[in-house]
């Protein structure tokens, strides 16, 4: 009995403790999310001109088998925005829904526009937070 009391103290105080961790990841970050985000709108922009959708619905197969890749890439950016301590959380998370649906194959090119803004958005962030530190 006391093996077995132990054993299960052993193992859970490592949960006890994991609540405590932040919830945000050693690699997220302004410059991450830039990055990530202006990606994301080019590849989005690149898939629209090479793939014509309308014209020839059988592309989506040959698009979805060279792009199938970046909506998990668009939905880890949208998680990184979630996480980062910002006033402007609330924008980025939408500038990556953006993102998302631009990058897709079946996507609307026309989200694309929406990601510069936020794009404009984080690099005034990122100075501001930069000129506070020195």
């Amino acid at each position: 009995m006391r093996t077995f009391s132990l054993l299960s103290l052993l193992f859970l105080c490592p949960a006890v403790f994991a609540g405590n961790i932040s919830s945000q990841y050693s690699g997220d970050s302004l410059q991450k999310l830039y990055a990530e985000l202006h990606y994301l709108r080019e590849v989005g922009i690149e898939i629209h001109q090479k793939y014509d959708l309308k014209k020839n619905p059988d592309q989506l197969r040959f698009c979805k088998g060279e792009y199938g890749y970046i909506s998990t890439r668009a939905k880890s950016t949208i998680g990184i925005a979630n996480r980062l301590p910002s006033p402007h959380k609330e924008e980025y998370i939408a500038a990556g829904w953006k993102a998302y649906e631009c990058s897709q194959c079946t996507g609307n090119i026309e989200a694309c526009d929406a990601v510069p803004p936020a794009l404009e958005t984080i690099k005034a962030e990122f100075k501001e937070k930069q000129n506070a530190t020195e």
